[in-house]
């Protein structure tokens, strides 16, 4: 693991160029350097992505006082994918909690912030009650799990006036800020049209050069079968608290890989919307949009399935004007019934992101933000990094090779003049929300703006259910103008002992 000393930190702010890890004056807030005190905090889920949370945390200086996991099987360890027990043997002087509820219970007198790395389905819960506790709150993407509990995170955050960070963690990366600086600048003209290619998106003209990556063939009929199958509980796995919120029903080990499941994760589109949507959303001021309409592959039908995302699916968000910027359509493409992202007529096979460090073609997705002018390439905001010249050199705790932001066609990237930096340049997504947590000031990503981003993809996994219907929103309100049935998508039921807390 690397670390960085606290003489490392202090030594990174001597000059201009050379930013100590997020003082106020890197956020543009003016004043004095914060003070330098350690936060203590608290983990719940330490995972995969929790662990890279953990890490990335422990690497700042910050104090690691209690961890929480469901699922403490020992398994083979995996390189550089850390599993709760690895990180329970690394992290000794934490307190090892089965219970988020205990956790917070016990730990309330000695935590300031708590990191939510869980399955989707638990984040909310979890969220409210530490913030009500008073505890700054990282959350990791996507944000929630139905529009109302956007509404309730974005008000918690505000009535208890705690410092909140959405984890899309491209967001504080140099590509993002670039991408977002050079389209408010004018540097492609009107913006009408944006195309996201995601993961798996086997039908797009970007992804038919990665022959193997796409999604596999529909088989929601022989998944249903096997979620039917009860199996015993492993030992060392905690299941009625890995339900949490969610209705009680019996193991299932497929269940485990939850993203796809209706009732745990976000599927595709909302597992993937607070990165993408990222620089569309911020770079376009764009809202909520005025209507919806998803288009899914054939085998997928609500009527018999209630519990498995679709495989593949074309959604497509139109949003109102903004004062003198036009109309947008949004349309995400993915799986082999995606569809085919239309592409400009300047457009040339080497654009398609690739890795800096290799140049080769990138296969985990990325978008097109075609203006009157030109358009900008994005790549997988995700993974990019912060910018090393002006952070002292941050070096995350694993990370694949950040992909470039590309301006088309060539023409235009050779003439256009790049503007000024003007947006501040964190250190890295985490030191962001701790060193705005101990300024008592928002972070670059707070939950009203990580739950703008999550509430798209809530939407499309609405639409899904009503396949080529358009849908009419009223974002104020949150609710569908047209569709009752829509509306009832919108809605959640939690067990008892998980409720949300307000």
């Amino acid at each position: 693991m690397q670390q960085l000393s606290r003489r490392e930190m202090i030594a990174a702010s001597g000059g201009a160029a050379a930013f100590t890890f997020l003082p106020s004056r890197v956020l543009g807030r003016g004043g004095a350097t914060p003070p330098s005190e350690k936060l203590n905090i608290a983990f719940v889920g330490i995972g995969t992505r929790g662990s890279f949370n953990l890490r990335e945390l422990n690497n700042l200086g910050h104090n690691i006082v209690a961890i929480c996991d469901v699922d403490w099987r020992r398994f083979e360890p995996r390189p550089n994918r850390p599993r709760a027990w690895e990180m329970a043997e690394v992290f000794r002087q934490a307190r090892k909690y089965d219970d988020w509820r205990i956790m917070l219970e016990e730990q309330d007198k000695h935590i300031d912030a708590v990191v939510v790395s869980t399955p989707d389905h638990h984040h909310a819960v979890v969220s409210l009650a530490a913030m009500k506790m008073g505890k700054h709150v990282y959350c990791e993407k996507p944000m929630v799990h139905t529009v109302g509990e956007v509404r309730a995170m974005e008000a918690a955050g505000k009535k208890y006036q705690v410092t909140t960070q959405t984890g899309c963690q491209g967001h504080s990366s140099e590509d993002c800020r670039n991408l977002v600086e050079w389209v408010k600048d004018g540097a492609i003209g009107d913006v009408r049209d944006v195309h996201i290619f995601a993961n798996n998106s086997a039908g797009t003209a970007y992804a038919k050069l990665h022959a193997g990556n796409g999604a596999t063939e529909p088989r929601y009929t022989d998944t249903l079968k096997r979620l039917s199958e009860q199996q015993p509980v492993p030992e060392g796995l905690w299941w009625d608290l890995w339900l949490g919120p969610a209705a009680f029903r019996p193991y299932n080990p497929l269940y485990l890989g939850w993203r796809n499941f209706v009732d745990f994760g976000g599927g595709a589109v909302g597992n993937w919307c607070c990165h993408y949507f990222d620089p569309v959303v911020w770079s376009l001021d764009l809202g909520l949009p005025e209507k919806v309409e998803a288009n899914t592959d054939a085998g997928f039908d609500w009527a018999s399935n209630r519990k498995i995302y679709p495989n593949s699916a074309e959604v497509r968000w139109d949003f109102p004007a903004r004062g003198q910027k036009p109309p947008v359509a949004v349309t995400w493409h993915y799986g082999p019934d995606g569809g085919t992202t239309p592409l400009p007529k300047y457009w040339k096979d080497d654009y398609w992101p690739r890795f800096v460090a290799t140049g080769e073609l990138a296969n985990n997705g990325g978008g097109i933000i075609i203006g009157s002018q030109g358009a900008f390439v994005f790549g997988a905001i995700s993974v990019s990094q912060p910018l090393s010249a002006s952070t002292g050199q941050y070096k995350p705790v694993i990370w694949t090779p950040p992909e470039t932001v590309r301006l088309i066609p060539d023409e235009l990237d050779r003439s256009y003049k790049r503007p000024p930096k003007t947006l501040p340049r964190p250190y890295s997504h985490w030191a962001d929300w701790v060193e705005s947590a101990k300024a008592g000031k928002p972070a670059g990503a707070p939950f009203s703006y990580g739950g703008l981003l999550t509430e798209l993809g809530l939407l499309a996994n609405v639409a899904y259910r009503q396949r080529g219907q358009t849908l009419y929103y009223d974002g104020k309100a949150g609710r569908f103008t047209n569709s009752g049935e829509a509306n009832r998508g919108l809605e959640r039921n939690y067990r008892e002992g998980f409720r949300l807390s307000r």
